[in-house]
């Protein structure tokens, strides 16, 4: 039996070691510099570590941008930019508002209380996640995942799923409503940068919430399809139980706690908070930095020394590591030879289905190096130019643009989709085995739903 470990082990530390040989090897050359042959050899060594948990992951977060910054790859103050940032504040309260949640019981007495509206159906329970997280999504202005997240993640440890089928399962539902539906629903951040990029060419009358939902619908009926598909795909390996054994698990409870009532009252001030942002116009990141800490307010019992014990440190410095691959990576440039790259593909060539195509896997590609509001501050201006060249409309690129991130193969690719995955419901390996499965499903009905609609409505 040991054995067998000790040679899956070795297998497993040669694979990591040969896919950072490959991108060593290559031959520097125009971009491809001693620097970047670093940075890419590194972090795609420190990634299969990840992968294939190999080690923990707080060392591969410390490690791997100590290493960029010991070889020269990337300036101290640009590696660790994401580590002194708003996100990386509401990261550490998110995973914090979790644990107080759970701590209190009030996610298990949601947890329970959805069971039994749903009588244990585990269809029905990722659907209504996902349509739940959609919804939020639209009210929020793109935010539900963080709000789904550590709800979800209550429900999966209160039903013992943490890392198993049914946490892969319930992750994915919280992804493809609250973060694959930036796709369908308006992302502020997004939409933000798009529009002061594209002044004087876009229209912010052509990308208001409405229109965004009414030009890209049909991908919701893709999300659908794609949580039916992982329902059977990943299957809990026990039932979750009959519909009365959770009303008595509720019925036990009893009335609401103190505690879970200022739990609660925290999470509706959370809500209030990402719903007034239009108001306020406070950054929404800083509402999840210091609202949850509010249930350590004397008299309100909301949480104990031992409920901070209980936040994922590790995977918070490993969020902020991944982070820190788009910042660096597009410090070296690697965007303006995808964008040339692109421009040459397409010169002269107006099909709308190539060119979504060659826009779809560019961002794929560009996904790897870059964040997604990278990607898109790279690309807006490109695409406004093309598509003048081109002499077609530049709504349907852009929404094209906005909506390619979505397929990714990694966690760290996208911090939504992060955000999610460091709640420790599904393993790495089975997020980047759904991850293939969305990515393709996702292509797919661009083509044969999304590019005939826009026909259809007179968009091309």
């Amino acid at each position: 039996m040991s054995t067998t470990m000790n040679r899956s082990l070795a297998i497993k530390w040669l694979i990591s070691a040969a896919l950072a040989a490959v991108f060593f090897i290559v031959p520097e050359q125009g971009i491809y510099t001693l620097a970047f042959k670093q940075f890419l050899t590194i972090t795609v060594f420190g990634l299969a570590l990840a992968a294939f948990e190999l080690v923990p992951l707080l060392s591969i977060s410390i490690a791997m941008p100590a290493a960029w910054i010991a070889l020269g790859v990337s300036p101290a103050a640009t590696v660790m930019s994401p580590w002194v940032g708003t996100t990386f504040l509401m990261i550490i309260s998110a995973l914090f508002m979790a644990a107080s949640l759970e701590d209190s019981g009030f996610l298990r007495r949601i947890a329970y209380y959805l069971m039994c509206k749903t009588k244990s159906n585990y269809t029905a329970l990722l659907l209504s996640i996902t349509l739940v997280s959609i919804i939020l999504n639209i009210l929020t202005s793109g935010r539900g995942y963080l709000v789904m997240a550590p709800l979800v993640a209550g429900l999966c440890l209160s039903l013992d799923g943490m890392e198993k089928k049914l946490g892969a399962g319930l992750a994915m539902a919280v992804m493809i409503g609250g973060c694959q539906a930036h796709a369908f629903t308006y992302q502020a951040s997004g939409w933000g940068v798009i529009l002061k990029l594209g002044e004087g060419t876009l229209s912010p009358a052509d990308y208001t919430p409405l229109d965004v939902m009414f030009y890209n619908w049909p991908l919701l009926i893709v999300s659908i399809v794609t949580i039916l598909i992982i329902a059977r795909w990943y299957k809990p390996e026990s039932e979750l139980g009959e519909a009365g054994y959770f009303k008595e698990k509720l019925a036990e409870m009893g009335k609401m706690t103190r505690r879970e009532k200022t739990n609660a009252a925290m999470t509706v001030l959370v809500l209030v908070y990402i719903f007034t942002v239009g108001i306020h116009k406070q950054d929404v990141n800083l509402g999840f930095a210091l609202i949850p800490w509010l249930v350590y307010i004397p008299g309100l019992d909301g949480a104990d020394a031992n409920t901070v014990k209980k936040v994922n440190f590790p995977i918070i410095f490993f969020v902020a590591a991944c982070m820190s691959i788009g910042v660096v990576a597009a410090s070296m440039g690697v965007g303006d030879v995808m964008v040339t790259a692109l421009q040459g593909f397409l010169q002269g060539n107006s099909n709308p289905f190539l060119i979504i195509t060659i826009l779809f896997f560019t961002v794929f590609v560009l996904n790897f190096f870059m964040t997604p509001m990278a990607i898109i501050s790279l690309l807006t201006q490109p695409i406004c130019l093309l598509s003048a060249q081109l002499g077609i409309s530049s709504i349907p690129l852009i929404y094209a643009l906005n909506f390619s991130n979505e397929a990714i193969l990694f966690p760290y690719e996208y911090v939504p989709y992060l955000i999610v995955f460091s709640f420790g419901m599904i393993s790495m390996k089975d997020f980047i085995k759904t991850s293939i499965l969305r990515s393709i499903l996702f292509y797919v009905g661009i083509m044969v739903l999304i590019v005939p609609y826009w026909y259809l409505i007179g968009l091309f």
